[in-house]
Protein backbone atom coordinates (compact mmCIF):
# COMPACT_ATOMS: atom_id res chain seq x y z
CA UNK A 1 0.00 0.00 0.00
CA UNK A 2 1.34 3.44 -0.84
CA UNK A 3 2.30 5.60 1.72
CA UNK A 4 0.64 8.88 1.77
CA UNK A 5 2.96 12.45 1.52
CA UNK A 6 3.15 14.07 4.62
CA UNK A 7 0.12 16.57 6.14
CA UNK A 8 2.44 19.65 5.24
CA UNK A 9 3.16 18.44 1.57
CA UNK A 10 -0.35 17.78 0.39
CA UNK A 11 -0.89 21.26 2.28
CA UNK A 12 1.26 23.17 0.43
CA UNK A 13 0.65 21.09 -2.82
CA UNK A 14 -3.50 21.80 -2.66
CA UNK A 15 -2.50 25.89 -2.15
CA UNK A 16 -0.26 25.64 -5.06
CA UNK A 17 -3.15 24.06 -7.58
CA UNK A 18 -5.74 26.50 -6.14
CA UNK A 19 -3.25 29.43 -6.80
CA UNK A 20 -2.91 27.87 -10.78
CA UNK A 21 -6.36 27.54 -10.98
CA UNK A 22 -7.05 31.00 -10.01
CA UNK A 23 -4.64 32.06 -12.15
CA UNK A 24 -6.12 30.55 -15.03
CA UNK A 25 -9.43 31.70 -14.07
CA UNK A 26 -7.73 35.30 -13.90
CA UNK A 27 -6.34 34.99 -17.18
CA UNK A 28 -9.73 33.47 -18.81
CA UNK A 29 -11.42 36.73 -17.37
CA UNK A 30 -8.72 39.30 -19.13
CA UNK A 31 -9.54 37.58 -22.89
CA UNK A 32 -13.15 38.59 -22.24
CA UNK A 33 -14.12 40.89 -19.52
CA UNK A 34 -11.52 43.80 -19.95
CA UNK A 35 -13.08 46.89 -19.65
CA UNK A 36 -12.24 50.79 -19.28
CA UNK A 37 -14.23 54.13 -19.31
CA UNK A 38 -14.72 57.37 -18.22
CA UNK A 39 -13.59 61.11 -19.03
CA UNK A 40 -10.03 61.48 -19.69
CA UNK A 41 -7.77 64.76 -21.19
CA UNK A 42 -8.39 64.90 -25.26
CA UNK A 43 -6.05 68.33 -25.87
CA UNK A 44 -8.09 70.95 -24.46
CA UNK A 45 -10.79 68.98 -23.58
CA UNK A 46 -11.92 66.35 -21.73
CA UNK A 47 -13.72 63.52 -23.60
CA UNK A 48 -15.90 60.40 -22.57
CA UNK A 49 -14.07 57.13 -23.94
CA UNK A 50 -15.29 53.66 -23.20
CA UNK A 51 -13.18 50.19 -24.30
CA UNK A 52 -13.50 46.65 -24.06
CA UNK A 53 -11.55 43.78 -24.99
CA UNK A 54 -7.80 42.60 -24.76
CA UNK A 55 -5.42 44.11 -27.35
CA UNK A 56 -4.41 40.93 -30.01
CA UNK A 57 -3.69 43.46 -32.42
CA UNK A 58 -4.76 46.38 -34.38
CA UNK A 59 -6.91 48.58 -31.68
CA UNK A 60 -10.72 49.12 -33.53
CA UNK A 61 -11.77 53.27 -33.18
CA UNK A 62 -15.36 53.42 -33.64
CA UNK A 63 -16.78 57.07 -34.20
CA UNK A 64 -20.27 57.83 -34.59
CA UNK A 65 -22.00 60.23 -37.29
CA UNK A 66 -22.66 64.00 -37.04
CA UNK A 67 -24.57 65.00 -33.71
CA UNK A 68 -24.65 60.92 -32.93
CA UNK A 69 -22.92 59.51 -29.38
CA UNK A 70 -21.04 56.64 -28.75
CA UNK A 71 -24.12 55.05 -27.62
CA UNK A 72 -24.96 53.93 -31.14
CA UNK A 73 -22.47 51.15 -31.31
CA UNK A 74 -23.63 49.64 -28.51
CA UNK A 75 -24.77 46.61 -30.16
CA UNK A 76 -21.56 46.07 -32.03
CA UNK A 77 -18.98 46.89 -29.29
CA UNK A 78 -19.32 43.86 -27.09
CA UNK A 79 -19.35 41.27 -29.80
CA UNK A 80 -15.71 42.83 -31.45
CA UNK A 81 -14.23 42.91 -28.02
CA UNK A 82 -14.40 39.02 -27.78
CA UNK A 83 -11.60 39.12 -30.87
CA UNK A 84 -10.25 42.69 -30.14
CA UNK A 85 -9.91 45.95 -28.19
CA UNK A 86 -12.59 48.36 -29.17
CA UNK A 87 -13.34 51.84 -27.79
CA UNK A 88 -15.90 54.51 -28.73
CA UNK A 89 -16.19 57.82 -27.33
CA UNK A 90 -18.21 60.74 -27.35
CA UNK A 91 -17.66 64.23 -29.25
CA UNK A 92 -17.89 67.14 -27.22
CA UNK A 93 -21.39 67.96 -25.67
CA UNK A 94 -22.13 65.14 -27.07
CA UNK A 95 -23.41 62.02 -24.86
CA UNK A 96 -20.91 62.11 -21.67
CA UNK A 97 -18.42 64.16 -22.57
CA UNK A 98 -19.77 67.99 -21.83
CA UNK A 99 -18.76 71.13 -23.47
CA UNK A 100 -15.85 72.45 -22.28
CA UNK A 101 -16.34 76.74 -21.22
CA UNK A 102 -13.12 77.88 -22.47
CA UNK A 103 -12.17 75.10 -24.96
CA UNK A 104 -15.87 75.46 -27.00
CA UNK A 105 -14.81 79.13 -27.73
CA UNK A 106 -12.94 78.40 -30.72
CA UNK A 107 -15.03 76.36 -33.41
CA UNK A 108 -13.62 73.30 -33.49
CA UNK A 109 -12.97 72.17 -37.30
CA UNK A 110 -12.47 68.16 -38.22
CA UNK A 111 -8.29 68.20 -38.07
CA UNK A 112 -8.92 69.43 -34.42
CA UNK A 113 -11.39 66.82 -33.87
CA UNK A 114 -8.76 64.60 -35.04
CA UNK A 115 -5.95 65.55 -32.81
CA UNK A 116 -8.63 64.93 -30.21
CA UNK A 117 -8.94 61.88 -30.71
CA UNK A 118 -5.43 60.98 -31.06
CA UNK A 119 -4.55 62.66 -27.82
CA UNK A 120 -7.59 61.05 -25.73
CA UNK A 121 -5.90 57.37 -27.25
CA UNK A 122 -2.91 58.74 -26.34
CA UNK A 123 -4.15 59.77 -22.58
CA UNK A 124 -4.97 56.12 -22.11
CA UNK A 125 -1.87 54.59 -23.49
CA UNK A 126 -3.90 53.00 -26.60
CA UNK A 127 -1.02 52.97 -28.99
CA UNK A 128 -1.52 52.47 -33.16
CA UNK A 129 -2.08 50.54 -35.33
CA UNK A 130 -5.92 51.30 -35.55
CA UNK A 131 -8.88 49.97 -37.46
CA UNK A 132 -10.94 52.92 -37.93
CA UNK A 133 -14.80 52.63 -37.82
CA UNK A 134 -16.57 55.89 -39.12
CA UNK A 135 -20.69 56.05 -39.07
CA UNK A 136 -21.83 58.77 -41.68
CA UNK A 137 -19.85 61.96 -40.44
CA UNK A 138 -17.44 59.71 -38.70
CA UNK A 139 -16.60 58.33 -41.94
CA UNK A 140 -15.26 61.67 -43.01
CA UNK A 141 -13.40 62.00 -39.97
CA UNK A 142 -11.88 58.56 -39.92
CA UNK A 143 -10.77 59.45 -43.78
CA UNK A 144 -8.68 62.77 -42.27
CA UNK A 145 -7.26 60.80 -39.85
CA UNK A 146 -5.99 58.57 -41.99
CA UNK A 147 -4.75 61.23 -44.45
CA UNK A 148 -3.09 63.49 -41.35
CA UNK A 149 -1.58 60.20 -39.83
CA UNK A 150 -1.16 57.40 -42.64
CA UNK A 151 1.11 55.23 -40.67
CA UNK A 152 -1.00 55.14 -36.91
CA UNK A 153 -3.74 53.48 -39.49
CA UNK A 154 -3.92 49.29 -40.48
CA UNK A 155 -7.71 49.51 -41.60
CA UNK A 156 -11.09 51.13 -42.20
CA UNK A 157 -14.62 50.44 -42.31
CA UNK A 158 -16.68 53.09 -43.59
CA UNK A 159 -20.51 52.55 -42.17
CA UNK A 160 -23.04 54.05 -44.48
CA UNK A 161 -20.56 56.72 -44.96
CA UNK A 162 -20.95 60.55 -45.69
CA UNK A 163 -18.86 61.73 -49.22
CA UNK A 164 -17.18 64.61 -49.25
CA UNK A 165 -18.64 65.52 -52.33
CA UNK A 166 -21.87 64.68 -51.11
CA UNK A 167 -23.17 69.03 -50.60
CA UNK A 168 -22.61 70.01 -54.34
CA UNK A 169 -23.79 66.77 -55.54
CA UNK A 170 -27.14 66.84 -53.81
CA UNK A 171 -27.35 70.51 -54.73
CA UNK A 172 -26.79 69.41 -58.44
CA UNK A 173 -29.88 67.15 -58.03
CA UNK A 174 -31.98 69.95 -56.21
CA UNK A 175 -30.72 73.10 -54.77
CA UNK A 176 -33.53 72.82 -52.06
CA UNK A 177 -31.83 69.71 -50.73
CA UNK A 178 -29.24 71.45 -48.99
CA UNK A 179 -29.30 75.23 -47.53
CA UNK A 180 -29.13 76.54 -44.38
CA UNK A 181 -25.85 77.70 -42.48
CA UNK A 182 -25.31 73.90 -41.43
CA UNK A 183 -24.05 74.06 -45.64
CA UNK A 184 -22.42 77.37 -45.50
CA UNK A 185 -19.50 76.82 -47.57
CA UNK A 186 -16.98 77.49 -44.67
CA UNK A 187 -19.00 75.04 -42.23
CA UNK A 188 -18.86 72.48 -44.65
CA UNK A 189 -15.04 72.63 -45.33
CA UNK A 190 -14.69 73.03 -41.27
CA UNK A 191 -16.68 69.36 -41.30
CA UNK A 192 -14.24 68.32 -43.87
CA UNK A 193 -16.44 68.34 -47.15
CA UNK A 194 -16.06 69.69 -50.81
CA UNK A 195 -18.89 72.79 -51.06
CA UNK A 196 -17.67 73.44 -54.87
CA UNK A 197 -19.03 72.36 -57.50
CA UNK A 198 -16.65 69.80 -59.05
CA UNK A 199 -14.27 69.88 -56.28
CA UNK A 200 -13.32 66.48 -56.33
CA UNK A 201 -12.22 64.37 -53.31
CA UNK A 202 -8.25 63.25 -54.00
CA UNK A 203 -8.29 60.64 -50.83
CA UNK A 204 -6.86 57.43 -51.43
CA UNK A 205 -6.26 54.32 -49.27
CA UNK A 206 -3.64 50.94 -50.19
CA UNK A 207 -4.78 49.34 -47.03
CA UNK A 208 -7.84 46.90 -46.40
CA UNK A 209 -11.34 48.96 -46.33
CA UNK A 210 -14.38 47.85 -46.15
CA UNK A 211 -17.64 50.09 -47.53
CA UNK A 212 -21.11 49.23 -45.75
CA UNK A 213 -24.19 50.72 -47.57
CA UNK A 214 -27.88 50.50 -46.35
CA UNK A 215 -29.99 48.51 -48.48
CA UNK A 216 -33.43 49.95 -47.58
CA UNK A 217 -33.73 53.49 -49.93
CA UNK A 218 -34.39 56.90 -48.62
CA UNK A 219 -37.25 58.52 -48.23
CA UNK A 220 -38.23 61.87 -49.22
CA UNK A 221 -40.99 64.21 -48.88
CA UNK A 222 -42.35 67.34 -50.01
CA UNK A 223 -40.98 68.74 -53.64
CA UNK A 224 -37.69 65.92 -52.94
CA UNK A 225 -39.52 63.13 -53.40
CA UNK A 226 -39.97 63.66 -57.13
CA UNK A 227 -35.99 63.40 -57.37
CA UNK A 228 -35.62 60.37 -54.73
CA UNK A 229 -34.36 58.15 -57.14
CA UNK A 230 -31.32 60.35 -58.43
CA UNK A 231 -30.63 61.06 -54.74
CA UNK A 232 -30.53 57.34 -53.69
CA UNK A 233 -29.03 56.54 -57.37
CA UNK A 234 -25.71 59.73 -56.05
CA UNK A 235 -25.35 58.06 -52.67
CA UNK A 236 -24.73 54.79 -54.24
CA UNK A 237 -22.46 56.38 -56.71
CA UNK A 238 -20.45 58.15 -53.65
CA UNK A 239 -20.50 54.51 -51.52
CA UNK A 240 -18.85 52.71 -54.32
CA UNK A 241 -16.59 55.23 -55.03
CA UNK A 242 -15.07 55.51 -51.81
CA UNK A 243 -14.27 51.33 -51.72
CA UNK A 244 -12.78 52.20 -55.35
CA UNK A 245 -10.20 54.33 -53.44
CA UNK A 246 -8.29 51.30 -52.08
CA UNK A 247 -6.31 48.48 -53.84
CA UNK A 248 -7.92 46.31 -51.10
CA UNK A 249 -11.27 47.94 -51.35
CA UNK A 250 -14.95 46.13 -50.39
CA UNK A 251 -18.30 47.16 -51.17
CA UNK A 252 -21.00 45.39 -49.21
CA UNK A 253 -24.84 46.03 -48.95
CA UNK A 254 -27.00 45.48 -45.51
CA UNK A 255 -29.74 44.70 -47.26
CA UNK A 256 -31.89 44.64 -44.17
CA UNK A 257 -30.81 48.29 -43.10
CA UNK A 258 -31.39 51.72 -43.20
CA UNK A 259 -28.65 54.58 -42.43
CA UNK A 260 -28.15 53.33 -39.02
CA UNK A 261 -26.99 49.87 -40.17
CA UNK A 262 -25.15 49.01 -36.56
CA UNK A 263 -28.54 49.43 -34.88
CA UNK A 264 -30.77 47.88 -37.96
CA UNK A 265 -28.11 45.01 -38.81
CA UNK A 266 -25.04 45.12 -36.34
CA UNK A 267 -23.84 41.62 -36.80
CA UNK A 268 -23.15 42.92 -40.81
CA UNK A 269 -20.82 45.87 -39.00
CA UNK A 270 -19.35 43.16 -36.52
CA UNK A 271 -18.42 40.92 -39.54
CA UNK A 272 -16.70 43.58 -41.57
CA UNK A 273 -14.78 44.85 -38.80
CA UNK A 274 -13.74 41.31 -38.04
CA UNK A 275 -12.72 40.96 -41.77
CA UNK A 276 -10.73 44.17 -41.78
CA UNK A 277 -8.87 43.52 -38.31
CA UNK A 278 -7.95 39.89 -39.88
CA UNK A 279 -6.21 41.29 -42.83
CA UNK A 280 -4.81 44.02 -41.27
CA UNK A 281 -3.26 42.10 -38.47
CA UNK A 282 0.08 40.95 -38.33
CA UNK A 283 -0.96 37.35 -36.47
CA UNK A 284 -3.94 35.82 -38.72
CA UNK A 285 -6.41 34.65 -36.06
Amino acid sequence: MPKLLPLEFRFAIKLQCRRWLFFVFMLVCSETLFAQSGIFPAGKRHLYLHCEGQRRGPAIILDAGLMRDSTDWRLVVPEVARFAQVCSYDREGLGQSKVDPVASQEKECVDEQVEDLRSLLESVHIAPPYVLVGHSGGGIRMRRFTRNHPDEVAGLVFVDSAHEEQTWRFQAIDPRSVAGPPTDPKNVRCGGGLPSSGELLTWHYDKPLIVLEHGIPLTFEGPLAAHAADFNAAVDAMAKDLASRSSKGQFRVATKSGHDIMLDEPAVVVQAIRDVWHEASPLKR
